[in-house]
């Protein structure tokens, strides 16, 4: 038979490892869902054939379901920016076109030399008011 101090002892010991085990489980996962949340990424490179072939300087690929996206679309409108949204997730011929940059979330801004993956309201602005649509569109 177990001393009934000792009983209470292992019960608290044992509890004390499953709120340790707990609370390093909730910090790993924690950590492991920022690092797969995409933070918004410049990338320079020529899309000149993206921006010619929509006929904007502008360009973004979006969803209609993504929140990013919604937010992405109303500060367009919203700067008046000349641009054309393709909604991915609703036509073959924007998801053709948004295969070409072999991207894998959305939203995506596009001018002829600059994407900026994901949304970033200080990056869209500053790319958008440096020179207005020249240096959106990568015109001199």
């Amino acid at each position: 038979m177990m001393n009934p101090v000792l009983r209470r002892l292992r019960g608290v010991f044992s509890t004390l490892a499953l709120v340790a085990v707990a609370a390093a489980c909730g910090w790993l996962g924690v950590s492991v869902v920022r690092s797969l949340v995409a933070q918004p990424m410049q990338q320079t490179g020529d899309y000149s054939a993206i921006v010619r072939e929509a006929g904007h300087p502008v360009v973004l690929f979006a969803t209609t379901t993504c929140p990013y996206c919604r937010q992405a679309r109303a500060l367009l409108d919203a700067m008046k920016v000349e641009h054309v949204v393709y909604d991915v997730d609703v036509s073959d011929a924007a998801r053709a076109l948004y295969g070409r940059l072999h991207a894998n979330s959305v939203p995506v801004l596009v001018t002829a030399r600059l994407r900026i993956t994901g949304f970033d309201e200080a990056a869209y602005r500053s790319l958008l008011t440096r020179g207005g649509a020249d240096a959106a569109s990568g015109r001199p």
